[in-house]
């Protein structure tokens, strides 16, 4: 930096020492009478229209007490009564609104024609129902309620007016003092003039340099978006081209295992098996890899339904029980607390949830040697389901197990049995559900994955 520029900034130093007091405190005055102004908007705002409800619940009644004078019918008289308990929970939240001595009075006023029309209405509707023409209850009405309906409806009329009024006086005191705090910013800024002339001179080269910098940066961020996008459709042509030819190499295995003729020849029926393995591999890959793209995009969509988390683990298990045994690895599963008495239901996407499932059990048997054990487990605890899939495979160190969910990191001892996507999907899988994955390892002692649901997922 040359001599000037550290000068320049010196100056700019000393004058915004000067000048940040008066506008923080200006501002922080400002940002106090807004809140206050809000406040009172929305004060008014809620005094209007509890006003023009009280109104309503007035017509409301003053429409259902003819309906009984002429029908004779007492069936009105419930929706009458909520009708005036409605009346009397609104005046009262009106009485916590009123900020001055005319209004309570007002709504004083209010309450007692309101006590006197009911006892009206009492009176007339006791007449009717007990055997008045239709023609004396209304001369009732017309000679006693009406006056003092009329009378109610001016003293609501002038409590909104009264509400009016007292808003429009707090407003316009309100804005003269936001006027004064204004005049004495401007005032403030005339004699900051000169630090905003010097400062916009070192600024000016700053902004140039911004500017470059975040249209280099769009440029590459556009390009990555387009080349992320590019890839995504891509991977689509490509695994929808490579899922026909394994759907039907699959399906012509499949059949080939159920001739009973296969039995006889036990090499031959071993060959097909690895086909029909290793295509269930080759198409468990390219999902990956396809939802993996769809990850990375942005494009991962959950199909949510209510599922019965503990079906789920059951069939789950049930699938992996003859490889662990094919395998010599002991396997078991065992649902725990309330799980094990009950159902316990998710809103989730099913599908993805035995993905998850299916790839932690998948890993935990192609990790752990002949003669280890598997378990899955699942409890119900602090509001949340929790999942754990536990073996007594290799195990991995601390570093490698903060490292598992990197996408394409793998352990040495892992790397030539996947592609290294299983568990970063799985992980995008349970996050997508408001859940977390976690794992505990050690070397030699095994894993210990665990997925743990929002019982509200």
């Amino acid at each position: 930096m040359v001599d000037y520029e550290r000068r320049l900034l010196m100056l700019v130093g000393l004058i915004a020492l000067a000048f940040l007091p008066l506008l923080a405190a200006s501002l922080v005055f400002l940002s106090q009478v807004s809140t206050a102004q809000d406040r009172l908007d929305a004060l008014y705002a809620r005094t209007v229209i509890l006003a023009h409800e009280l109104r309503g619940e007035k017509m409301r009644q003053n429409s259902l007490v003819p309906v009984i004078v002429l029908t004779g019918d007492a069936a009105p008289l419930g929706e009458l009564k909520r009708s005036n308990q409605r009346f009397d929970s609104l005046l009262g939240q009106l009485r916590g609104l009123a900020r001055d001595t005319g209004a309570h009075t007002t709504l004083d006023t209010v309450a007692g024609l309101q006590r006197r029309l009911l006892t009206m209405q009492d009176t007339g509707l006791a007449k009717r129902l007990g055997g008045a023409s239709p023609a004396e209850a209304n001369a009732y009405f017309q000679r006693n309620a009406v006056p003092l309906s009329a009378e109610l409806n001016a003293a609501i009329d002038r409590f909104a007016d009264q509400a009016t009024a007292g808003y429009q006086a707090e407003r316009a005191h309100s804005q003269r003092v936001v006027r004064g705090v204004f005049w004495v910013l401007a005032v403030a800024s005339v004699c900051a003039f000169a630090f905003c002339a010097f400062l916009g001179r070192l600024l000016l080269r700053l902004v140039e340099q911004k500017r470059a910098y975040d249209q280099a940066a769009a440029r590459l961020a556009e390009r990555e978006k387009s080349i992320s996008l590019a890839r995504k459709e891509a991977v689509e042509i490509v695994a929808h081209d490579l899922n026909n030819p394994i759907t039907t190499i699959l399906f012509a295995s499949e059949n080939l295992l159920a001739e009973p003729e296969l039995d006889r020849q036990p090499r031959m029926k071993g060959a097909i098996e690895n086909i029909r393995m290793a295509t269930e591999t080759m198409r468990r890959l390219i999902r990956n890899i396809l939802d993996h793209s769809k990850i990375e995009a942005g494009g991962l969509v959950l199909s949510k339904e209510t599922v019965d988390l503990r079906r789920l683990l059951a069939d789950v298990a049930g699938q992996f029980e003859v490889s662990a045994a094919r395998k010599g690895v002991a396997f078991s599963y065992a649902p725990h607390g309330d799980l094990d008495a009950a159902d316990a239901f998710l809103e989730a996407d099913g599908a993805r949830l035995e993905q998850v499932v299916a790839n932690l059990l998948s890993n935990a048997i192609k990790f752990t040697a002949p003669g280890g054990q598997v378990s899955l487990t699942s409890e119900i605890s602090d509001a949340a389901v929790v999942v754990e899939v536990r073996d007594t495979g290799w195990g991995m160190t601390e570093e490698q197990a903060a490292r598992i969910f990197d996408r394409n990191w793998q352990t040495d001892a892992a790397a030539a049995h996947g592609n290294g996507l299983g568990l970063t999907i799985s992980k995008a899988i349970v996050e997508a559900h408001g859940g977390r994955l976690g794992v505990d390892s050690r070397p030699g002692e095994g894993s210990a994955f665990r997925v743990t649901l929002p019982l509200a997922a």
